[in-house]
This record gives structure tokens, sequence and C-alpha cells, in this order.
């Protein structure tokens, strides 16, 4: 009896331990949370990156994006696709310069101005951000537990909370979300984003993989981009 009991209490003990061990840290959270506001708001910055999404088929997107908000807004962007086996080296180029737009999908080009965006060449880009409006408590309910090295906060997502905020119909299962934060001078200065899942619609059903890395330089530093000579021709 006395070994019985002893077993339960060890287990126990152990059950605890481990809850104990996964923690989140309120300020780890907010300060992430801060650090990607003011990135938002940046003057200007050089975002290059890795997007891959594994279905039935990997799709990966290779950004590079160059944006300076000061002044006549500037901007360039190159994505190169790969999909399956085939890459795609500039699959799609987009360029704001002197209040126009610039784009080229493959070897289709085609040019505007700014307005039609919904922007005027003295504004801002503005991004929105969904978690403006949440309490410090809600932002912490994101999450299962914080670890931080240095400047590098790991957050383990809430799987379910998750799920939720990501797809309100309920068709998506979350088994691993994990976000790395490295930050500098309150900006983020990389990022690492993990999505593993089940996505479920009527009678469709997929295994989901998603993972996204970038980095992020030169924030409110950029002082000029290189824009391709043959604009004008688009």
């Amino acid at each position: 009896m006395k070994k019985v009991i002893t077993q339960i209490l060890s287990i126990c003990l152990l059950i605890s331990l481990c809850s104990c061990s996964k923690k989140v840290n309120q300020d780890d959270v907010v300060k992430v949370f801060n650090a990607f506001d003011q990135t938002l708001e940046a003057d200007s910055g050089h975002i290059t990156g890795t997007f891959s999404m594994n279905t039935d088929d990997k799709s990966t997107i290779e950004l590079d994006m160059q944006i300076i908000q000061t002044g006549n807004l500037q901007v360039a962007i190159n994505m190169d696709l790969t999909s399956g086996n085939n890459t795609v080296e500039n699959y799609l180029q987009f360029f704001i310069k002197d209040g126009k737009t610039y784009l080229k999908n493959m070897d289709v080009t085609s040019q505007s101005v700014v307005e039609n965006i919904g922007l005027s060449p003295n504004q801002k880009i503005s991004v929105y951000n969904i978690f403006l409006d949440y309490t410090d408590d809600e932002l912490v309910s994101l999450f299962e537990s914080t670890s931080r090295k240095g400047n590098t906060i790991t957050l383990e997502l809430n799987e379910k909370e998750l799920a939720t905020l990501l797809d309100s119909m309920g068709t998506l299962s979350v088994s691993e979300g994990k976000i790395i934060v490295e930050l500098q001078n309150e900006f983020i200065k990389s990022l690492s984003f993990q999505l593993k899942g089940y996505l479920a619609y009527d009678d469709q059903s997929m295994d989901v993989n998603i993972k996204l890395d970038c980095q992020i330089s030169d924030i409110n530093s950029l002082s000029s981009i290189s824009f391709p000579d043959d604009l004008e021709s688009y």
C-alpha cells in the first residue's frame, strides 16, 4: 500500500513540476508585441525572408523588400517562387517611386499611380496591427510558455487560441505553433514563425505546415533604394 501511495505521490509531483516548467513571462510577451508595433511604424527598412507552405506540394516564396516612408514613398519588392521542383526567379516585382506604381509579373508589366491603391505619394503605408486592442492579459493568453536567451524570445503558442484567432469557422486544428523573435533596440531584428496543424472543410482535408523566417535590417536608416533602369517601360 505504501508503495502504491509513493508512486501516486511521485506522479503528482512530476505532473506538478512539468506544469510549473511551462510559464509565460508577461514582460517578454508585451516586449515582443511592442517591438512588433514599433517595427510596423518604422520610417525605413529592409526585409528579407522565406515563406514556405507544405500541403500536397511544397511552395516557397523568397521575399526581398525595401521601403522608405519619409518624404516621397519608395518601395521595392521582389519575390522568387518555388513550387514543387520548379523555381521562377523574379516571379513578381513591385515598385513605388515618384508617386507611381510599377508591377512586373513574369513578363507582364504595368504601371499606375499610388492613388489607385489607396495611398498618396507622401503617406506611410498603414499596416493594421490586429493586436493593438488586446490587453496584456489577452496577449498572454495566446501562449502556453515563453523562454528567453539574451535578446531572443521564444513563444510557444496556445494551440486552441491560435486556431480560433486564425479560423473562426473551426476548420483548422493546430498541433504546434511557435514564434522566435530576436530584438534589437526595441525593434524586431529577426522573426521565425512555425505552424503545424490539420485543415478540414466540407469533404476536403489536408495537413498544414507553414513556416516564415525573416530578417529586418536598416530600420530607420535605409537612405536609398536601387530601382531598375527600365521602370518607365513597364
